[in-house]
């Protein structure tokens, strides 16, 4: 078994269950996709001493971690603190490491090493500054260097474009640069159309040729027991989403159109209200930014509504692959009934701290039973009456990770 953390789109799954841990910058032609631009310098800064920086370097020493080295000169005297500040996208925390510094207070090293706890991928971006102070008391805040934490013990190829960077692992093909390139292009107009908070930066996509170079990264991470392995997952402080190619699970088409525009929305999830509730409201959202999976769905969801197997939204709502596909088709409904922003207009709404039902009555000024039944009767349900849905335990979850059975080979 596989596992997607955050998410899966493509083939047919075999189970999902109901937990997950989600953990979402060039200017972009468009203005929507926008790179953030790197802050002034503070008000005062150096004190009263003249600053001057003679080198400064940043060392990928992937799997390991990074090194920062500077060497800086104060007119106030010797250099007698430092510290390296960096972060990997401008939501993300930011991380500080004091620096060693030389008998001449004037060269200056910091390092991060990675740990289960604190791991990132490959091809993160590294965006780091530097808090220096002379032995005179005055405090001087560097400017701010961008730099990737690369990995050279691989081949790796990348493109980049002004909606996305793609970074693609030896033995992935090489049609997944420009697929993934020309699918976020395409779809540039329908996310400006329906997310009102742009990112502020450049996503990322790093796309793995096999499992171990993926669990490399972040040790443990490739299996989480009872078999199951993870092959993916997006995550907002890195501001990317990365995961593993697999020929036999998913072709590199669906990979471009499909699983990276899904992740990526996601990230936007996340900069426009947040990515836990409902998972058929979280994960359907998702899907709706698939470009070819559409059809398919429709299909599939509109024959559980003439069969009477369509699952209800009411309580925590369907789970597993019903999820994924009942809830894309809940937004198509939702935005060919109540005009092509509604998608937008909701999630506006759960930005500024309405519940994903409130929300979404407010676009429809209905009852959220009045809602689904209306949505249930466009599905073409024979019955379109609401069914009552099995008593759940009160919680109220983050969207799931899904499963894939391991193909045989």
């Amino acid at each position: 078994m596989v596992k997607r953390e955050m998410s899966l789109s493509g083939l047919a799954l075999l189970a999902v269950t109901a937990l997950i841990v989600l953990s979402v910058p060039t200017t972009a032609q468009s203005g929507f996709l926008s790179t953030a631009t790197p802050p002034p310098s503070p008000t005062n800064n150096g004190g009263n001493a003249q600053w001057t920086i003679l080198s400064n370097t940043f060392t990928s020493n992937f799997p390991k971690g990074f090194t920062f080295t500077l060497e800086a000169t104060s007119t106030g005297g010797k250099i007698v603190s430092a510290a390296v500040l960096w972060r990997h996208s401008p939501v993300s925390s930011r991380t500080r490491r004091l620096a060693t510094i030389d008998e001449s207070g004037t060269k200056m090293v910091a390092v991060w090493e990675k740990s289960p706890g604190d791991a990132v991928p490959q091809w993160a971006g590294v965006e780091y500054w530097w808090l220096l102070q002379d032995e005179s008391g005055n405090v001087y805040e560097t400017q701010r260097w961008y730099d990737e934490y690369a990995d050279n013990t691989r081949k790796w190829s990348r493109m980049e474009s002004d909606d996305i960077i793609v970074f693609w692992q030896e033995g992935v093909p090489d049609q997944v640069g420009p697929l993934t390139i020309a699918a976020m292009k395409r779809l540039r107009p329908f996310f400006e159309l329906n997310w009102a908070m742009p990112l502020g930066y450049k996503p990322r996509a790093i796309i793995y040729a096999d499992f171990e170079t993926w669990a490399e990264w972040s040790p443990g991470r490739g299996t989480v027991g009872g078999g199951l392995v993870v092959v993916g997952s997006t995550n907002q402080s890195w501001g990317a989403t990365a995961q593993v190619y697999d020929p036999f699970v998913q072709p590199v088409e669906e990979v471009a159109n499909d699983t990276v525009p899904h992740e990526i929305a996601h990230l936007y999830q996340y900069a426009n209200g947040g990515t836990s509730g409902a998972t058929w409201f979280i994960e359907g959202s998702a899907t709706f930014f698939e470009l070819n999976s559409g059809p398919r769905i429709e299909q599939r969801v509109r024959r559980w509504a003439r069969e009477g197997r369509l699952p209800t939204l009411q309580g925590t709502g369907p789970g597993g692959r019903e999820a994924y596909d009942v809830g894309y088709m809940f937004w198509v409904w939702l935005t060919e009934t109540y005009g092509a922003d509604a998608h937008r207009r909701t999630w506006e709404l759960v930005r500024a701290g309405r519940t994903q039902r409130a929300a979404l009555e407010a676009i429809t000024k209905k009852s959220f039973i009045e809602m689904e039944t209306e949505f249930r009767t466009w599905l073409g349900a024979a019955n379109p009456q609401v069914p009552t849905p099995l008593p759940t335990l009160p919680l109220f979850l983050p969207p799931t990770p899904t499963y894939e059975p391991t193909p045989r080979r």
